[in-house]
């Protein structure tokens, strides 16, 4: 799969990406009771507040798409990445409410 340059997407754009490359890196930055409430079979769970410590096993040369409940924390942790080097990271619009409102409604919303 070629980088997707861009620094946001949508959960719409994410859900054809993930369709030819179920491997894509994406981070779920939200906290434990809200992963338990809902989550994507796949993602990788880093809670916002283990970003600093754990950000070094993400795969730097590839697209890092950070979700979380509407999309405003991980704006923030991908602005963050970005200032580690992590160039390729983008955004999920509308986080996992939008998912579960668009594309999987399996997923309880919250």
């Amino acid at each position: 799969m070629d980088l997707y340059n861009s620094s946001e997407i949508t959960v719409h754009q994410l859900n054809d990406l993930r369709q030819e490359n179920s491997k894509i890196q994406i981070v779920d930055v939200r906290e434990d009771t809200e992963r338990e409430h809902a989550y994507i079979k796949g993602t990788i769970h880093m809670k916002l507040s283990e970003i600093a410590k754990r950000f070094t096993e993400l795969d730097k040369d590839k697209n890092v798409f950070v979700m979380c409940h509407t999309g405003t924390r991980s704006q923030a942790v991908c602005k963050w990445l970005k200032s580690q080097g992590y160039q390729h990271c983008v955004n999920v619009l509308g986080g996992i409410d939008a998912w579960a409102a668009l594309i999987d409604r399996n997923i309880r919303r919250y």
